[in-house]
């Protein structure tokens, strides 16, 4: 099933936990339209670079986000968020772009899963009806030594 131009359902819903692999493929009717809303941003930013966009994480039924340690509260599990790296395009440059120049109404924007000094991924979840207004518009950064940073908060903008 085509949830947006160059995004499929089988896309966002593979996962390399064999074990969950049946039921994440299955995702309620109210989760799959989440994920068209979620493919469209994909397709935005894929159609800006104009270069494929990989997905490493996207929904996640409660069995694999538990198992993946993922939070109680993840976006993953509705439908309404992401983790994924453009071809070609640093990462940090792609979030940047997501951030300041870019029309994308989001929820939580995170630069991601560290290692050797760099990002491993992206994080986009998705804004209103999704998460409530004073969640949407965040700005982070994450790595094991810090945790979670906000960077931006578009309900603070001080920060």
């Amino acid at each position: 099933m085509k949830l947006a131009s160059n995004f499929t359902l089988s896309e966002l819903t593979r996962t390399g936990h064999r074990r969950y692999l049946s039921e994440n493929r299955k995702p309620p009717e109210e989760v799959v339209e989440a994920l068209k809303d979620t493919a469209q941003m994909l397709q935005t930013i894929r159609d800006h670079y104009k270069s494929p966009v990989v997905v490493h994480s996207g929904y996640r039924c409660p069995a694999l986000n538990s198992a993946v340690g993922g939070s109680t509260s993840s976006q993953h599990v509705v439908g309404a968020a992401c983790d994924f790296h453009v071809v070609g395009v640093p990462l940090k440059e792609a979030w940047e772009w997501i951030w300041k120049k870019s029309d994308l109404k989001f929820g939580q924007l995170i630069l991601e899963g560290w290692a050797a000094g760099e990002p491993s991924w992206i994080h986009l979840s998705l804004g209103v009806p999704y998460r409530s207004s004073h969640k949407c518009g965040q700005v982070l950064t994450w790595d094991k030594k810090n945790g979670y940073v906000r960077i931006y908060d578009n309900n603070d903008p001080m920060v």
